[in-house]
């Protein structure tokens, strides 16, 4: 009988199936079941949710700050004030992180690849729905004349098709009529060339983006250098739309791939080293201001300069952020529980539609009070402002986002068994672009 059982137990040991590396079958799980093309929910990472929310906080803090003047509230709190800006890089690197993620997976790991008929459905229902419903508010109520000479001043049928079709800022000329709309033609031209640029994320190709990455700062410097014939707002303007911030989009793409490959390995990171890089990463995205010092003799945030140096300014905020996710996603002990709090988590959820009003409804509350109110009693501006925000950001996330989001997903009918139960789980999505 012991002989028996000793010949039955070899036995099935000669038949059980080779030890796999557990990082790469959770990879491929991960991608069935929220990135890849059975099931189109994205990938899960918390604290991404939560730096999402942070960066959008950072955008309201900016604006606040220049639309009463840059007020004296402190040097440390002045020099966070004027970096709310780089929020949008952090966004840029950001998305092409997480949407990037699904496509490397399906490439190295041989799963099913996103579908791109489902890929850009989901792209223009989370981007255009809450966009078009403001852009029909703010019409209106300039119509009313509730909102002229600060919003949407003489709106004309050319205008608004340009809004509409996303063609702002480029030629002829179209400015948005509210600021931070600038950034939905570059997201949206970049969603266009994703999954082409996702087909050199392989093993012999990734460096062709390191050819994107120069390509876009060339780009950058041939408009800063045109000479007398283009104007420096023209330069600005220019060198922020597609492909002059392209290079921040790219190295989010090499950074899920790194990503990627090293979980697959079981090569990242873990414990305290992932906490020290990601210290590391915050530490010299804050401290990137004071590459102004020695060159122009103040604080540079991005604008247009004609020093290379400067020129790409982005470029090494956005590898900065891109050392950041990694160590997030790489679930960093200390920063990721800081990044998951439920406050940032929850900033995050309604990130998209906080940087789309926030600078609408401040410039509303600046008009109520008074331009010299609102800057003498700055922190009573700061408090009004960032309530109605919320309060506003939280009615478009839950009135038009969330419906919109619905509508993405298929239906269960249209997926396989295996992953239809993962249509009713909970989840917190980082997938968006805001």
């Amino acid at each position: 009988m012991r002989w028996h059982t000793r010949r039955v137990s070899k036995k099935r040991r000669r038949k059980a199936p080779a030890p796999k590396s557990e990082s790469a079958p959770e990879l491929i799980a991960h991608a069935k079941g929220h990135g890849g093309g059975a099931h189109p929910e994205p990938y899960q990472w918390p604290a991404l949710t939560g730096l999402r929310g942070l960066a959008a906080f950072a955008v309201f803090c900016q604006h606040t700050y220049l639309l009463t003047g840059k007020p004296a509230v402190g040097p440390v709190l002045s020099w966070l004030f004027a970096m709310g800006g780089t929020g949008v890089d952090v966004f840029f690197t950001l998305s092409a992180f997480l949407l990037t993620v699904p496509f490397v997976v399906a490439t190295l790991h041989a799963t099913p690849a996103p579908n791109l008929r489902e890929y850009g459905r989901r792209r223009l229902l989370r981007i255009v729905p809450a966009y078009y419903v403001q852009i029909a508010i703010l019409l209106g109520l300039t119509a009313l004349g509730s909102v002229q000479g600060w919003v949407w001043n003489a709106p004309t049928f050319g205008s608004v098709l340009a809004h509409l079709t996303f063609y702002l800022d480029a030629w002829p000329l179209v400015f948005p009529q509210v600021p931070s709309w600038w950034t939905l033609p570059v997201e949206m031209c970049f969603y266009l060339f994703l999954p082409l640029f996702a087909r050199c994320l392989r093993p012999g190709r990734w460096w062709w983006l390191l050819l994107g990455i120069v390509a876009s700062l060339a780009y950058r410097y041939l408009l800063m250098h045109a000479g007398s014939g283009l104007r420096p707002g023209m330069q600005i303007t220019w060198g922020d739309q597609f492909p002059g911030r392209l290079h921040e989009f790219l190295v989010g793409m090499l950074a899920a791939y790194a990503y990627v490959r090293l979980k697959a390995a079981g090569r990242l990171p873990a414990g305290r080293k992932t906490d020290a890089f990601a210290l590391a990463a915050i530490a010299i995205f804050l401290a990137l201001p004071a590459l102004g010092y020695p060159i122009t003799g103040d604080a540079y945030l991005g604008l247009a300069s004609t020093n290379p140096v400067l020129q790409a300014w982005h470029l090494y905020a956005s590898l900065a952020v891109a050392l950041l996710l990694v160590m997030l996603a790489a679930d960093a002990p200390m920063l990721a529980k800081v990044f998951s709090w439920a406050p940032l988590r929850g900033l995050g959820l309604i990130s998209y539609s906080l940087y789309l009003w926030n600078f609408t409804v401040l410039m509303a509350v600046r008009n109520s009070l008074g331009y010299e109110i609102a800057r003498s009693d700055f922190w009573n501006f700061y408090g009004y402002g960032l309530l109605v925000s919320l309060l506003v950001a939280l009615a478009s996330w839950w009135l038009i986002e969330q419906p919109a989001q619905r509508w993405a997903r298929p239906s269960r009918a249209s997926l396989p068994p295996r992953n239809r139960s993962a249509l009713s789980r909970p989840t917190l999505s980082t997938s968006s672009s805001r």
